[in-house]
């Protein structure tokens, strides 16, 4: 397995920087790497993709994912704004680097990352983790108004009615309880779906969630 591993590394390091099917090969083996939970692995096969390639937000955003992963928040944000520099159309960019910011305890900065996402994906998740995001930046009255919305509009959304009882009681969750991504949460385009996490923290948007 070691072999294996540092042979996907050298064939990062070895190729010539104008090969495109090389850089078509690299970033399927480092989804591959990805999906079976080598992050530190494909993290550095998509950071040689991203100095290959610079204008590729793909790499950039998964690079991001990969430090998200591995609880580099800091790192994941950096990434995470150079994909969205490259491509502020992709609701899921917002998503990851707004997860990443909350992290960090940039609650202002996951706001504005939801609101964007918002204008391109009227998700519920977003919605939710909008409200979230402005609670723990300390407008518990904001986030009240946002979180009545959304119970009129989904009134069985239980992780919004939880955030409400969190509002009605003025408590906080603790930055330490900040939420950890659902595997398949973020966009990876043809990688299969992995396990998802249930609890009441924010929520990431799975593209192929059903929407209510």
């Amino acid at each position: 397995m070691r072999r294996w591993m540092t042979a996907v590394l050298w064939l990062a390091a070895a190729l010539p920087l104008s090969a495109q099917y090389n850089v078509k090969r690299l970033m399927e083996e480092g989804r591959r790497q990805l999906d079976m939970g080598y992050y530190v692995v494909a993290m550095q096969v998509f950071e040689r993709i991203a100095a290959m390639k610079p204008h590729q937000y793909e790499a950039w955003y998964l690079s991001a994912l990969c430090k998200y992963r591995l609880e580099d928040f800091k790192g994941a944000a950096e990434d995470g704004s150079r994909a969205l520099a490259l491509q502020p159309y992709i609701p899921d960019l917002f998503d990851l680097h707004a997860m990443a910011s909350m992290r960090l305890e940039r609650y202002d900065s996951a706001a504005i990352d939801y609101t964007r996402a918002l204008e391109i994906d009227a998700n519920r998740d977003y919605w939710y983790n909008r409200a979230y995001a402005i609670y723990m930046g300390g407008d518990s009255v904001v986030a009240r108004q946002q979180i009545d919305y959304i119970l009129r509009r989904w009134p069985e959304f239980q992780q919004a009615q939880w955030l409400r009882s969190m509002i009605d009681r003025g408590v906080r969750p603790a930055p330490s309880k900040a939420p950890s991504v659902p595997a398949k949460g973020f966009w990876l385009p043809t990688l299969p779906k992995l396990s998802d996490e249930t609890d009441h923290r924010p929520k990431t948007h799975n593209p192929l969630m059903q929407k209510k």
